[in-house]
C-alpha cells in the first residue's frame, strides 16, 4: 500500500502548499515576522514532501510488491500479483484469442481457482487482473440484465455472468472463445452493430394510426390477459445476440434476419395494442425473413431468458399461410 500512501503526500501538498504560500504572503504584508517565519518553515516541509512523493509516484510506483512485469510476445505487461491466499478448486481456462498476424485463434490457457459461487465472467476478470491485462472482455450488469457478457463456453453460447464454472468445467478445464455470429473486434468482443440494423430493421415499436393519440393518450390502452399472453413470452429478449450465434442459417447466410428479429415481428403482430396490420407480416415475408429459417430450434436453447423465437417464427409462418387460404 506504499503507492497509495505517497498519493496521499502527493495531494496533500498540491494542496497545503498553495495555502502556505498565502498565509505567508498574509503574514509578510502584515508584517508578522513569527507567522511568515513559521510559514516559510512549513511551506519548505511541503515542498520536500511534494517532491519526494512526486518522485516515488514516477519511478517507483511499478516497483512495489503489488505489481510484477511480466513480457509476452515481446510485450511489457503490468499486472498485480495473484492473492496468496487460495480458495476453491483449480481450473484451467482455455481462451481463444484471434491472432491478427497469424489470421487464426491461438489458444492461451491460465489456472485459477473457483468456488460453488464463481462464474465464467468473475473467472475470466480475475484473471484479467491478475495473470494478464491485455484480455479483453465487455460486461456491464453481471446479473444477466443487459446481455453484453455473450461468449461460446464449451461450444455453447451463454452469458458468462450467468454460467457457473465448477457445472461448466469438463475435466477441471473450460474452453471460452468469442461469439463468431457477429463480426470479431477482440478476443470476446464483438461487434453488435449489425445486430442493431437488423433488429431496427423491423420497426419494433407499436404502430398507431392517431399519431397524436400515440403521444397524448386520454386513456390507458386495455388489454385482457388473453391478449398479454399472446406476445408477453416474447418481450423478454435482452437482445443479447446468444440466439443469432447459435443459428446455423445465420452462419451461413449473412442475409437472413435472424431469429431475434423475426421474434420482435412476432411479438409487436400480436400485440393488441399495434395497429400496423399484416404489413408485419409481409415485410417478412421473403427468402431471407421468415421462410430463410429451417427450424433447427437453435436459437431457443441459446436463450438464457426463455424466449422461444423459433416458435414465434413458426407462427409467423402460420399466419401467412393463413392469410393466403384465406384469400383463396
Amino acid at each position: 500500500m506504499r503507492a497509495s500512501r505517497y498519493t496521499i503526500f502527493a495531494y496533500a501538498s498540491m494542496i497545503g502548499v498553495p495555502v502556505l504560500m498565502l498565509i505567508l504572503a498574509a503574514a509578510t504584508i502584515a508584517g508578522k515576522a513569527a507567522y511568515s517565519g513559521a510559514a516559510s518553515i512549513l511551506l519548505a516541509i511541503a515542498l520536500i514532501v511534494f517532491g519526494i512523493s512526486g518522485v516515488v509516484e514516477i519511478f517507483w510506483h511499478g516497483a512495489y510488491p503489488g505489481s510484477q512485469r511480466k513480457i509476452i510476445a515481446g510485450e511489457d505487461i503490468r499486472t498485480r500479483a495473484r492473492p496468496v491466499k487460495k480458495y476453491g478448486k483449480e481450473i484451467s481456462f482455455v481462451l481463444l484469442r484471434f491472432n491478427s498476424l497469424t489470421k487464426r485463434f491461438d489458444r492461451h490457457t491460465y489456472t485459477t481457482y473457483a468456488n460453488d459461487r464463481t462464474t465464467v465472467l468473475g473467472a475470466i476478470l480475475d484473471i484479467k487482473d491478475y495473470q494478464d491485462s491485455t484480455i479483453s472482455v465487455r460486461c456491464n450488469c453481471r446479473m444477466g440484465i443487459c446481455g453484453s457478457c455473450g461468449m461460446v463456453v464449451n461450444g455453447k453460447p451463454v452469458l458468462a455472468c450467468e454460467t457457473n464454472v465448477l457445472a461448466s468445467a469438463k475435466y477441471d478445464t473450460i474452453e471460452v472463445s468469442p461469439m463468431l455470429g457477429h463480426p470479431l473486434l477482440k478476443d470476446m468482443v464483438t461487434d453488435f452493430d449489425d445486430f442493431f440494423e437488423r433488429h431496427r430493421s423491423v420497426d419494433p415499436s407499436l404502430y398507431r394510426k392517431d399519431q397524436k393519440e400515440k403521444y397524448a393518450a386520454r386513456e390507458e390502452y386495455a388489454q385482457s390477459k388473453a391478449e398479454l399472453s399472446k406476445f408477453l413470452p416474447y418481450s423478454y429478449c435482452i437482445m443479447c445476440g446468444l440466439c443469432l450465434d447459435a443459428c446455423p442459417v445465420v452462419n451461413s447466410n449473412p442475409n437472413f434476419i435472424g431469429p431475434q428479429a423475426l421474434s420482435q415481428v412476432y411479438r409487436y403482430h400480436a400485440d393488441s395494442r399495434d395497429q400496423k396490420g399484416k404489413r408485419r407480416l409481409f415485410e417478412a415475408d421473403t427468402m431471407d425473413g421468415v421462410w430463410g429459417c429451417e427450424f433447427s430450434g437453435s436459437c431457443s436453447k441459446a436463450c438464457p431468458k426463455g424466449v422461444d423465437p423459433a416458435s414465434a417464427i413458426q407462427m409467423l409462418k402460420g399466419e401467412l399461410m393463413k392469410d393466403i387460404a384465406d384469400k383463396k
